[in-house]
């Protein structure tokens, strides 16, 4: 009992500190959201098309090259999925964010980012082209991947 008196001072000493440094991690602006500045946010857009450009031509090839053998493809897509994957996050983790740090970001500051826009048009082009090209590639994409996983029978 004696030295449950003596270790009560050092418990609240132990309480105050983990709640400082408790309040401090809760108070102390993320960078995720510090670092993303409207500009920055553009510019990871362009180098997030730009890499998925290159990934649906990758997925093509791979198409393409298992176009007779639908469960060797299912496997190497499943293995390419997984490295675009990893390739993504370290994009967004080169801007200090995640993707859905960069989602929440359109969604709070829209109107900034359009005005933007509108006031770098060069910008606004590069982005348009660019959704352009995915969009194309994703059709071929999924145009060719149909075409493997059920494959329409020939006619007899």
């Amino acid at each position: 009992m004696k030295d449950e008196k003596y270790l009560n001072p050092f418990k609240n000493i132990i309480f105050l500190i983990f709640s400082f440094v408790f309040c401090i991690l809760i108070l102390t602006p993320h960078p995720s959201h510090a670092t993303l500045t409207v500009a920055s946010y553009c510019q990871l857009t362009i180098e997030s098309a730009q890499q998925e450009i290159s990934n649906f031509n990758e997925l093509i090839t791979l198409a393409q090259q298992y176009q007779d053998d639908s469960e060797t493809f299912i496997q190497q897509e499943i293995i390419k999925q997984n490295e675009i994957d990893r390739e993504k996050d370290a994009l967004f983790d080169s801007y200090g964010i995640t993707a859905e740090n960069y989602v929440a970001f359109m969604g709070k500051n829209g109107r900034e980012v359009e005005g933007y826009l509108q006031n770098n048009s060069d910008i606004k082009q590069t982005i348009d082209d660019l959704s352009a090209q995915i969009n194309t590639l994703l059709e071929e994409y999924e145009s060719l991947k149909q075409s493997i996983v059920n494959p329409i029978p020939p006619v007899e």
